[in-house]
């Protein structure tokens, strides 16, 4: 091995090292079920999404069942799906099962099939009403964007 090879595998060693010591990191964390994500690369047919605090104002997911296999299916709703390879060891895929993280009064702008929350202004749409403990699409109004998830049951009605 050259002493220039050795002298850039020791740069490339020291460099991870420096981004691990100071928090930062290459790969974005992903939550875990009951815990909240952001949008942070947002295209028309994909998101990536990152861990945050559910009180944070940009956590729109919440990831509420990770089920094993690409074709196990999501509880009943309106759920973003996510199909992935979390597990690097057995390599086995799962699909994320995400459901929006509103509250009354709340904006979002759509891309794709993906939401981002946003303050209210031109081109959002504001979420209308939360109604927790009951999947039920006519909680809504016929003009309502409405969104209904079984796991917990929850119906959102969001403006067109």
């Amino acid at each position: 091995m050259s002493k220039h090879h050795f002298a850039v595998r020791k740069l490339v060693a020291v460099t991870a090292l420096a981004l691990v010591v100071s928090g930062c990191s290459l790969w974005t964390e992903q939550p875990g079920v009951g815990e909240c994500a952001k949008v942070v690369d947002l295209s028309r047919d994909k998101a990536e999404l990152t861990k945050v605090d559910c009180a944070a104002q940009d956590a729109t997911y919440r990831l509420v069942s990770i089920e094993r296999g690409v074709t196990a299916p999501c509880p009943g709703g309106d759920y973003v799906e996510e199909a992935s390879a979390r597990n690097r060891k057995t390599k086995r895929k799962t699909r994320e099962c995400y459901s929006l993280n509103v509250r009354q009064g709340d904006c979002l702008q759509q891309v794709g099939d993906f939401d981002t929350k946003l303050a209210c202004g031109t081109g959002t749409r504001r979420v209308t009403k939360v109604v927790d403990g009951r999947s039920d699409r006519s909680l809504c109004g016929p003009d309502d964007d409405t969104r209904t998830y079984d796991r917990p049951p929850t119906t959102i009605c969001i403006t067109k």
